[in-house]
C-alpha cells in the first residue's frame, strides 16, 4: 500500500530544512539542484512543490515569520504589561540573534540580487506582518510606537553583529536597557 503524504505538512518540513543552506550560502548562490540534494529529494519532486528557487525563498521567509509570531504569541499570552511582553521579545531575539541575523543576511542578499529593489513587495509584506502582529501581541495596535520598536529590534539584531563580547557590549546592553526603560514610559502614558 503506498505511502499517504500529507502535502502541506511535507512542503513545510522542505521549507523548514532550507533556512540553513540559504543562511550558510546566500540567496543568490543556491540552485535548485543545491536545495533538492540537500533535501535528499530529486529536482523534479522540488519542482512539483514549488515553482522556482525565488518561491521557495518566498514561502520559506513567510513561514518562519509565522513561526516566530507564534512563539512570541504563546508567551505573550502569560505577560501582562508592556514591559514583560518588551522585555522578553529582546530576551528572545538575543537567545535567537543567529538566528535574526541570518535572516537579515538572507533580506540584504535578496535586495542586491534584485538590484536593491523588492520587485513583489514581498520583504515588504513580511515586515508588515512582523509590525501588525507586533503591535496586536503587545497592544499597540498600529500606533507608531510599533515602527519604533519594531525598528529597535532590528538595529539590536545590527548591533550584536558589530559589537564584540565584554564590557563594551555591557555598555552598550545597559544604555539600550535605558532606553527600553524610557519607551516603556511612554508607551505607559500614551506618548507614543
Amino acid at each position: 500500500m503506498p505511502k499517504i503524504v500529507n502535502h502541506t505538512e511535507y512542503r513545510e518540513e522542505l521549507l523548514e530544512k532550507c533556512f540553513e543552506l540559504f543562511a550558510r550560502s546566500g540567496f543568490q548562490s543556491v540552485t535548485m539542484r543545491e536545495i533538492g540534494k540537500k533535501l535528499g529529494i530529486s529536482t523534479g519532486t522540488l519542482y512539483h512543490y514549488f515553482p522556482s528557487k525565488e518561491e521557495i525563498f518566498r514561502q520559506m521567509l513567510f513561514q518562519l515569520s509565522k513561526k516566530q509570531v507564534l512563539i512570541l504569541a504563546e508567551r505573550f499570552g502569560r505577560t501582562k504589561s508592556y514591559e514583560e511582553k518588551i522585555q522578553y521579545l529582546l530576551q528572545y531575539i538575543e537567545t535567537n540573534e543567529t538566528f535574526f541575523q541570518n535572516v537579515l543576511f538572507l533580506i540584504i542578499d535578496y535586495y542586491r540580487q534584485n538590484g536593491l529593489k523588492d520587485p513583489e513587495n514581498f520583504i515588504r509584506d513580511i515586515e508588515r506582518y512582523y509590525r501588525k502582529s507586533l503591535g496586536d501581541l503587545i497592544g499597540l495596535g498600529d500606533s507608531p510606537a510599533v515602527g519604533a520598536l519594531f525598528t529597535f529590534c532590528l538595529g539590536l539584531v545590527v548591533q550584536s553583529m558589530i559589537t564584540s563580547e565584554g564590557k563594551e557590549r555591557e555598555e552598550i546592553l545597559l544604555i539600550i536597557k535605558q532606553m527600553l526603560d524610557t519607551f516603556i514610559r511612554l508607551i505607559s502614558n500614551k506618548v507614543i
